[in-house]
């Protein structure tokens, strides 16, 4: 069966936004459904700083529009590399993700390029696979949960566990990178705003993180099923905050591929200058980046094995410039 995220795609390809209001009306369970998309209405109404008369959609618009998704919840300007409240960003970043300063940025935004939760989830997907295994670790888990050993913690696995042998809403196929890339980008925006990124940086680093979209996706559809599904299996929960999760992310997919919306209005194909990759020059020089250890290199796909080759390189240049301490000398060489 489809999910309704991916046939209000189709809807609104197909029949537009007309046929895509049908389509959700027939999604809702209840009448407080309608109340509360009415609610996300005006919590994801678009800010946007151009003129609409005379918007052009160029290479900024391009790359800016990437972290769009975020900039409709946070109230942000989804043309532009700004953030609307800086107190209110501040305090999101301190208490979403422990960033009180240009190294934490720098580190958060690197562990999402290289690494993110789509590692933890790949590797869990793997194990799983396998019948035995799964059934022992979901006993194993149990037992944990029963003992009352880091219970929330494990009755998120659980809930994974359960999700990807059943392969509920398709997971065991599903490509978890614009989970992670998605939030980059909300991240860069909002150190740019902070100016703990420099604007040229900030630039830099959404072209990086466009590459490995263009990588994966061909289109904004494509990036926003990965990403709703890679937030549905980090939130690791049922229930009727899952549900309110389903309708506040359609309503976020209706408003951003609204032919006045985000991605309708910026196309897919707008060719974007490639990074120099200052990001990974100034995490190495913060010390917050190293190369992937042997078994995450192992199970690196592609874009990463390449991310993790311009990291090695980089590191061995700055040792062979600035000497050969012999633990930055270790920390960067390994067989690639």
């Amino acid at each position: 069966m489809r999910s309704p995220v991916l046939l209000l795609v189709i809807a609104l390809g197909i029949f537009g936004a007309i046929g895509a209001v049908l389509l959700l009306r027939s999604i809702f369970q209840n009448k407080s459904d309608e109340s509360t998309w009415n609610d996300l209405t005006d919590q994801h109404r678009p800010v946007r700083v151009s003129n609409p008369s005379a918007f052009t959609p160029g290479v900024y618009e391009r790359l800016v529009v990437i972290s769009a998704p975020y900039a409709l919840c946070h109230h942000d300007p989804w043309d532009h590399l700004s953030c609307s409240d800086l107190d209110d960003t501040r305090n999101m970043l301190a208490s979403g993700w422990d960033i009180h300063s240009r190294i934490d940025l720098l580190a958060q935004i690197f562990w999402l390029i290289t690494l993110g939760d789509r590692d933890k989830f790949g590797v869990e997907r793997a194990q799983w696979a396998d019948v035995s295994l799964a059934e022992a670790e979901r006993q194993e888990l149990q037992e944990l949960k029963e003992a009352g050993i880091a219970v929330q913690d494990i009755t998120e696995k659980l809930w994974r566990l359960e999700r990807m042998r059943n392969n509920d809403r398709g997971i065991q196929n599903v490509d978890f990178l614009a989970w992670d890339m998605l939030r980059a980008a909300m991240l860069t925006r909002c150190g740019a705003a902070l100016n703990w990124l420099p604007e040229a940086e900030a630039w830099d680093t959404l072209a990086l993180l466009d590459q490995a979209l263009r990588m994966h996706y061909q289109n904004w559809g494509q990036v926003w099923e990965s990403f709703r599904l890679g937030r549905w299996c980090w939130y690791s929960e049922d229930g009727e905050d899952t549900h309110y999760n389903d309708l506040h992310d359609l309503h976020r997919l209706q408003v951003l591929l609204a032919p006045e919306g985000p991605w309708g209005l910026v196309p897919w194909d707008i060719p974007v200058p490639q990074s120099s990759l200052m990001i990974l020059d100034d995490s190495i020089d913060a010390g917050v980046a190293a190369p992937l250890d042997a078994d995450e290199r192992e199970r690196a796909p592609q874009w990463e094995r390449w991310i993790d080759d311009q990291v090695i390189l980089r590191g061995q240049r700055r040792s062979q410039h600035f000497g050969t301490d012999p633990e930055q000398h270790q920390r960067f060489t390994k067989d690639t």
